[in-house]
């Protein structure tokens, strides 16, 4: 599959919901997250980074997430994920947050100091690509 695919899809949300399991304790999570095609497996969201969802994300071993349309029903998902803080800096990826997630600048003047960026990778995904066009897996 095209990466072509992926980026459509991407390029349709900008939430994406996480879930974590810890202990036998499963949490879910929304963030606002931006994707850069020149690293394709990876979704990059900002949080306050002494947060209980950090410390979750942060102590799973593994990931599952599906993002979230703004509209429709094309979406990403996957159960082959891992968490990490990441190696960028939220002034590197300060651009593509201002551009791709509507009033990222209130939070940045609001919360902007307490955030961290953070990775959801993975190494395999299910492109949803809408009712009716299909579904493809995808590997990193």
């Amino acid at each position: 599959m095209a990466l072509s695919d992926l980026a459509q899809v991407l390029g349709g949300a900008n939430k994406v919901a996480y879930a974590t399991s810890l202990q036998d304790v499963p949490n879910l999570r929304i963030v606002n997250f931006v994707w850069d095609e020149t690293t394709p497996g990876i979704l990059y969201f900002a949080s306050v980074r002494d947060s209980q969802g950090v410390q979750e994300f942060l102590a799973s071993k593994r990931i599952a997430f599906s993002t979230v349309p703004e509209t429709g029903n094309a979406h990403v998902a996957s159960n082959h994920a891992t968490g990490q803080k990441s190696q960028r800096t939220l002034a590197q990826m300060q651009a593509q947050f201002l551009a791709q997630v509507p009033g990222f600048d209130h939070v940045l003047e609001l919360i902007g100091a307490k955030l961290a960026l953070y990775e959801i990778q993975m190494t395999s995904a299910e492109v949803d690509l809408g009712l009716g066009n299909g579904i493809k897996q995808l590997k990193f």
